[in-house]
């Protein structure tokens, strides 16, 4: 399949159009489409009927064959969808679209799948008078071709129906992973997640650091779950998410559907946000995660800025957020330090004690056990020996048993 993208440049754009029309390449070729021409178009404001001119409706025309694809770079409403493939009879799509392609393509476990068809549905539902039931009943909505309109109030009621059951499906998903998290708060496991740009490191980072390895490639979006693995960290052992990575012009449904799994960074004691410093678009691409953190509602949680491939030798000039540490997790580059700044940051108020404890007050020690990672222990005669790091908003409850030299 050979496609041309279009792209329109327009007053008071809210992003770069030559960084947004080389990431529809890529996501293109993810989704294995080549493309094969690109029109550009300058206009004061958006086409409502086309989203271009119709004089470039006509020119676009005169570019396609009879199997190729038209791929916009923003989200076509339903009329602009219908308008458009009654004027080119091919099959028209859009970004949006092809990020949806590629999370089905990608979509693993079962919450993943649900919160894919969720969004899918969710973006096909007002463009169902734009399409032809054949297309959409064989493609899973992906692409439109055509203009009937049959069988649309049934079509609705059969999405509205698989809206409502992957919902509930998925809704189960979340308390169990609501529960996951209160246990972890109560045994007061630290919790650092990963967040950035797709394609920045992140689920390499966290296979560096973990034994129980996440799949990891050089493409956008090649994991879309949610990994969590037991990290050691020196003397204490942590959590560690991987998370669905973000791109430019993510789209809302698919912001929507994932906000469950995204809950996980809400939650988080510790954020970092890992960047590709030697992408040329590496400071809109740590604005775009800023910008979707705070709109899932992120807010004063600690975050480290890492910079990740500093091997590729082209971040010489870059002014870093702070805090930060330039890595390279293909060279292991400075990752000590970056372990030694999560310590920092997420043991900050904790102090090692030692205590002694009867063995006839073995609750205290059973709930020491259950609670914080024991740095050494030693049975006595008349009672266990423990050390280990204690919040120091907590060191009260053990003041009985401090264990004095």
């Amino acid at each position: 399949m050979k496609a041309i993208l279009v792209g329109v440049e327009y007053d008071h754009m809210y992003y770069d159009l030559d960084i947004s029309m080389k990431e529809l390449k890529e996501l293109s070729a993810a989704c294995h489409i080549e493309v094969k021409d690109v029109l550009i178009q300058k206009l004061d404001q958006i086409s409502p009927k086309y989203y271009i001119g119709k004089g470039k409706v006509e020119e676009l025309k005169t570019m396609i064959s009879d199997d190729d694809i038209v791929i916009f770079n923003e989200e076509l409403s339903p009329l602009q969808v219908k308008n458009l493939i009654d004027a080119l009879d091919v099959e028209v799509t859009d970004r949006s679209d092809l990020i949806l392609r590629i999370f089905e393509s990608r979509a693993q476990t079962k919450e993943a799948k649900l919160q894919v068809q969720i969004a899918r549905n969710q973006y096909l539902l007002p463009r169902l008078a734009g399409m032809k039931e054949e297309l959409y009943s064989q493609q899973g909505g992906s692409g439109f071709r055509g203009s009937g309109e049959k069988q649309i109030e049934l079509d609705r009621r059969i999405i509205h129906r698989e809206l409502v059951q992957a919902r509930r499906e998925l809704q189960t998903i979340v308390k169990q992973r609501q529960t996951q998290r209160q246990l972890r708060k109560r045994n007061q496991e630290k919790v650092v997640c990963l967040v950035g740009y797709t394609n920045s490191g992140k689920s390499s980072l966290l296979n560096y650091f973990t034994d129980k390895k996440v799949f990891e490639e050089d493409m956008l979006f090649a994991s879309l779950q949610t990994a969590s693995r037991q990290v050691r960290l020196k003397n204490h052992h942590i959590i560690m998410s991987d998370t669905v990575g973000f791109i430019n012009q993510l789209p809302h449904h698919l912001v929507q559907a994932f906000r469950s799994t995204l809950e996980e960074v809400k939650e988080a004691d510790l954020l970092l946000h890992v960047i590709d410093s030697s992408s040329s678009y590496c400071e809109s691409q740590i604005e775009t995660t800023l910008e979707v953190l705070e709109a899932i509602g992120v807010k004063d949680t600690p975050m480290i800025y890492v910079y990740n491939k500093v091997d590729k030798d082209r971040y010489a000039f870059l002014q870093p957020q702070e805090p930060s540490v330039f890595i390279s997790i293909k060279d292991e580059v400075n990752l000590d330090i970056l372990e030694n700044m999560m310590i920092d940051m997420l043991f900050k108020d904790y102090e090692l004690i030692e205590l002694y404890i009867p063995y006839d007050h073995g609750e205290v020690y059973s709930d020491i056990k259950q609670h914080y990672e024991m740095i050494h222990e030693d049975y006595l005669e008349n009672g266990i020996y423990v050390s280990f790091y204690v919040d120091v908003k907590d060191k009260y409850k053990y003041q009985d048993y401090l264990y004095l030299n």
